[in-house]
């Protein structure tokens, strides 16, 4: 195969908690991320919180709308709402119990007149039920900045949009956000670290990873089912994975197995992976449980070392960034890496240090 060569970026971008200080500004304050879905907001009053960036956000049903606030009250900086997921009529503060309505306005104070005051908002969308917050009021619509991707999705999973949550795991990785997301938008690795995921989830000469502006589209066909590492519930081989820069990505195993990935930057050098898995219900059946404990034991598991040894890498004085292999073709297999250096355009875009 012919393939080119790109040149990685300087390790500091990997190491250096000012690089990561200008990211969460630059980068997370102004991107769509991933934090749930329609369902977990179905009906009025019920809202989850999620973490963007290095800020907490507040997602509720108000009256059948679906909108976001942060998660801070305005009297003294406490969170309002500390569970993952609730129903409220109102919002109360637990630290002075100031209370607010479920559009972010200040209702009472303890009866004192303070004034009128509003939860500064966050831009919500969604995508085949799938929500996504912006911290930027100004920024372009999901949509526009993902054009197609929902259509994709729904094409190998037309139920996206009624799935329910089934499933969280959540694993502190000791590296950086891009190492961690670097990692999954590479195959190249497949054929050495991950047997299971490339005997019995996909084959690996139908891998394929297209990047294009901010995704990331993976597709791939699954073994015969007789083949499969798992007990499929629908007849499909079709695999897809959608990631959306910086931090998010959307995935359906053959059998239409929806699961999704976020990746929360905690520090320059520790990140929380939120894994979770999207059925019709949200007990698993045992075959539900069956793939997704085979998921966690082997790929996402194997890959948990491999990160934290790169974050240590790339702190040595002995390492200097290596060649990276690009298909020319500009869609990557098992064999290329691609969308490394397309993701560290985007990030030296978003930095301003091209």
């Amino acid at each position: 195969m012919g393939v080119t060569v790109a040149e990685g970026i300087d390790p500091r971008y990997y190491t250096d908690p000012e690089v990561f200080a200008r990211e969460l500004e630059s980068i997370f304050a102004h991107t769509w991320q991933l934090v749930g879905h329609e369902s977990q907001v179905g009906s009025p009053g019920q809202l989850i919180t999620a973490r963007v960036g290095n800020e907490s956000v507040i997602v509720v049903n108000n009256g059948g709308v679906i909108g976001g606030f942060y998660n801070v009250c305005q009297h003294r900086g406490h969170e309002l709402v500390a569970a993952d997921a609730a129903t409220m009529s109102s919002i109360t503060c637990p630290y002075h119990a100031w209370s607010y309505g479920l559009d972010g306005r200040l209702l009472h104070a303890r009866g004192e007149e303070v004034g009128e005051l509003c939860v500064p908002k966050v831009q919500v969308d969604s995508m085949s039920g799938f929500l996504f917050v912006n911290l930027d009021m100004d920024a372009p619509s999901l949509e526009e900045t993902v054009p197609g991707v929902a259509a994709e999705l729904e094409a190998i999973a037309p139920d996206a949009a009624e799935r329910k949550l089934t499933w969280r795991r959540t694993h502190l990785i000791h590296a950086n956000w891009k190492v961690a997301v670097e990692n999954y938008n590479e195959c190249y690795h497949c054929p050495n670290v991950h047997k299971t995921f490339t005997a019995g989830v996909v084959t690996p000469g139908s891998y394929r990873i297209a990047p294009r502006g901010f995704t990331i589209h993976h597709t791939a066909q699954g073994p015969p089912p007789e083949q499969s590492a798992y007990t499929r519930q629908a007849d499909t081989s079709e695999y897809g994975a959608f990631f959306t820069w910086p931090a998010s990505s959307i995935q359906c195993y053959p059998g239409r197995v929806l699961n999704t990935f976020r990746w929360v930057p905690l520090a320059v050098d520790q990140t929380l992976l939120i894994r979770e898995w999207w059925f019709d219900r949200t007990e698993p059946t045992p075959e539900q449980t069956e793939v997704i404990e085979l998921d966690w034991d082997t790929t996402v598991s194997e890959d948990f070392d491999i990160m934290d040894s790169v974050q240590r890498g790339m702190a040595s004085r002995g390492y200097q960034p290596g060649p990276l292999i690009v298909d020319p073709s500009g869609i990557a297999g098992v064999h290329a890496e691609n969308a490394v250096p397309h993701l560290h355009g985007l990030l030296l875009d978003a930095l301003g240090d091209q």
